[in-house]
């Protein structure tokens, strides 16, 4: 059977048509055999019965041979057959093909012999003068009540053929003729009732491709009408509730992108089925690699992976602080089980960077000890000063001048740690009124390397500057300016080692001045780096030296306040380089 709803009706219509026009020829045209044989036989018992009432009259009336003879030539060429009239001993009275009385058998004939016994014979035989079958109906000639002779009429057999094919082939043509008009009419009803469901099948595979807009109209007013605005109403609805979905995963997408915490779903296979960009950073992968792929091979991290495994084998949240060695960031991470299909359970991986808590957490503390290191020395300094004049070197001028002299110098120096921590609290917030003005940064970069120059010598260290003639003026601050340089030039020369150089140049890049500290001292290790400019941070190697941390971050900040940028580039036992921009005045 074909698959097609439209060939299938047309097939099942042309099927019921053709068997039931075959039915009905076949019918037809064995009534129509029928019936034309009953008539032939009517007609030939009516021919052979009137040519019996001439021969009774021919032998009433004494007539001559030749009388019957013609009798029965008319008669045969009536009927288009042969007439024969035969005596009772057999002779034969009169024929339509043959002279009469030269054949004396015919009597002997199975049709005139049941006329004679019954008053009608009837038989269809082989002629031998006609040289074909040929039915025979014989009728008896009486007279008195007594037969005196028979008189028969016959017609070959294969006239009767040839009529019947003609009315087969009538029949055939008329019914061939009337299955194709069925047929015909069977599909252009199947084409009617099909067109509307494919309409509703095309419009189902538009929809299924994404047109949630697409439509369909019934091209009858029929069920298929109710089909049509059955699919368009379901089709509406669908529309809806996708474009709600849609808005919905829009909002889901949006909120997993821009938030900080890390979002990673893991499937029962244990395949990554969804990973944010949060997670993607805090493990260093990245989605589109990931996704798709086993969590043991897309996320290498033993404690993330057993802690997915815990939750799907024990099916309750799971939490865990966990270290990934290959960036040092700290997470704390939550394995939720889901519900999956099949009944197996998936994981939410939840990730909360604790690695900035933990490092202001390392810095507060570091910086609590550090500034209480740093109180502590000049205070115990000052206490013990007080004492000693105390007891008695008040009286002695020189001694008591050096005290207080010493006593001034310890106080300074917690004034200017107090004053390094204003500082940077007004530059965090953004409060501070700067008065840029244009400088001459040629003159300042002068000015800080002689002002440096005792501590360079000190150390045995060489200072030098590069700075070229004819630099434009900056736009800043001249005592901000000169703030960043020194701090800039004081971390240079505490860690660079004896016999080191530390240079400061400038120069003009794109409409902004760039002012390098170069130094070959210890360098700066790389995991260090990106924290450099943070408060309170101080390199593991200088720890023991002297200083809160806060240098660099107030050089930032002043920076940043004036529209430039800074950066470092270092390399461990290489030495380091520190670099700011600050705009030209022109530029402002």
């Amino acid at each position: 059977m074909p698959r097609s709803l439209q060939w299938r009706i047309a097939f099942a219509f042309t099927a019921l048509i053709l068997v039931s026009m075959g039915a009905v020829s076949a019918y037809l045209i064995g009534y129509i055999r029928d019936r034309y044989t009953e008539d032939l036989e009517q007609r030939l018992n009516e021919v052979a019965s009137l040519v019996a009432r001439h021969a009774e009259y021919a032998v009433r009336s004494s007539a001559s041979p030749s009388d019957l003879a013609q009798i029965a030539v008319t008669a045969g060429e009536t009927i288009d057959g042969r007439v024969t009239i035969v005596s009772l001993n057999g002779a034969v009275l009169g024929d339509s093909h043959t002279p009469p009385l030269i054949q004396n058998d015919e009597g002997l004939a199975p049709e005139i012999q049941a006329a004679v016994a019954s008053g009608l014979g009837k038989s269809t035989r082989n002629d031998r003068y006609l040289g074909e079958e040929t039915l025979y109906i014989a009728v008896p000639a009486v007279v008195d009540g007594q037969p005196v002779a028979v008189a028969r009429a016959g017609v070959p057999t294969s006239r009767v053929a040839a009529n019947m094919r003609r009315i087969v082939t009538t029949v055939a043509v008329s019914a061939l003729i009337v299955a194709v008009l069925a047929i015909a009419v069977a599909y252009l009803v199947a084409y009617r009732t099909s067109r509307s469901i494919r309409s509703v099948t095309e419009g189902a595979r538009k929809l299924a491709q994404g047109d949630l807009d697409q439509r369909v109209h019934a091209l009858s007013a029929d069920e298929t009408q109710q089909l049509a605005d059955a699919f368009n109403r379901m089709a509406a609805s669908l529309r809806d509730i996708v474009r709600d979905l849609s808005g919905e995963r829009n909002k889901l997408s949006a909120v997993l992108e821009t938030m900080a915490d890390g979002v990673l779903v893991v499937g029962p296979d244990g395949r990554v089925e969804l990973i944010n960009k949060s997670a993607g950073e805090m493990l260093q992968v990245k989605a589109e690699v990931v996704t798709g792929r086993q969590l043991l091979a897309a996320v290498r991290d033993h404690d993330l992976r057993c802690l997915v495994s815990d939750c799907q084998e024990k099916g309750e949240q799971q939490h865990a602080e966990v270290e990934v060695a290959a960036n040092r960031r700290v997470l704390s991470s939550v394995a939720t089980p889901l519900a999956g299909k099949g009944g197996g359970a998936g994981v939410l991986l939840t990730l909360h960077d604790l690695t900035r808590i933990r490092q202001v957490d390392v810095t507060r503390k570091e910086f609590v000890s550090n500034v209480s290191h740093e109180l502590r020395t000049p205070l115990a300094s000052i206490k013990a000063m007080v004492e000693t004049l105390e007891g008695g070197a008040m009286d002695e001028r020189a001694v008591a001048a050096d005290f207080l002299a010493r006593i001034h110098k310890e106080v300074d120096r917690m004034s200017g740690l107090v004053k390094e921590q204003l500082d940077l609290a007004v530059l965090e917030s953004g409060k501070e009124v700067l008065r840029p003005r244009p400088v001459d940064v040629r003159k300042v970069v002068e000015d800080v390397a002689g002002q440096m120059q005792e501590m360079a010598r000190a150390k045995g260290i060489r200072l030098e500057t590069a700075v070229p003639q004819g630099l434009p003026n900056v736009w800043c601050e001249e005592d901000r300016l000169r703030q960043v340089l020194v701090n800039l030039c004081h971390n240079a020369i505490k860690f660079t080692p004896e016999n080191g150089v530390v240079t400061v140049s400038a120069a003009s890049r794109s409409g902004m001045i760039e002012v390098s500290v170069t130094d070959n001292g210890i360098g700066i290790a790389r995991e260090h780096l990106p924290h450099i400019f943070e408060r309170y941070y101080k390199v593991e190697r200088s720890r023991r030296d002297s200083g809160t941390g806060l240098g660099l971050a107030i050089a930032k900040h002043i920076v940043l306040a004036h529209g430039g940028h800074v950066s470092v580039n270092s390399a461990e036992g290489e030495g380091s380089t520190f670099t700011f921009t600050v705009p030209t005045a022109g530029k402002v």
